[in-house]
């Protein structure tokens, strides 16, 4: 499944998807539906954009907690600042099962609107089972073509 999504707040807000077109697997994403950012593919590599450093990713969790869908989630400051780090040195993210068990996400962000700052990101999810976390990393580079961006 292929998804397009913005950063809302806490949320990344689904605005495009884009399903297989056999499989008896539906993700339970809608557009227009939401999740929360910190525990998708898509919203943390936003997030990596929007939040530099530590005292940063302090303020936008603020003194609510963050939500943990999954046991894998990272729901700490120093958790998701480590992994905002991280995705900004790789120039993609993951999420390996963090917002729904069993399924494997990468997102790369998507710049439509200008040339550093991306407008939303494109993210490719499967289920963990058939498509590995590995097996999605190693088709970066084939998204990348597709969605016209090298950065």
């Amino acid at each position: 499944t292929a998804h397009y999504t913005v950063l809302d707040g806490r949320s990344v807000v689904y605005r495009s998807k884009v399903d297989p077109r056999v499989g008896a697997v539906k993700l339970t994403s809608t557009v227009g539906g939401r999740n929360p950012a910190h525990a998708t593919a898509a919203g943390k590599l936003l997030l990596a954009y929007t939040l530099p450093d530590k005292e940063a990713v302090r303020g936008w969790v603020g003194n609510v907690p963050l939500e943990r869908p999954t046991e894998h989630t990272k729901a700490t400051i120093d958790e998701l600042h480590e992994e905002l780090a991280r995705i900004r040195e790789l120039g993609y993210s993951v999420d390996d099962q963090e917002n729904e068990e069993g399924v494997n996400c990468v997102a790369l962000p998507a710049f439509l609107t200008s040339p550093t700052v991306p407008s939303g990101a494109v993210s490719i999810s499967a289920v963990a089972y058939r498509t590995p976390l590995p097996a999605l990393i190693e088709r970066i580079p084939l998204v990348r073509r597709i969605i016209g961006g090298d950065a």
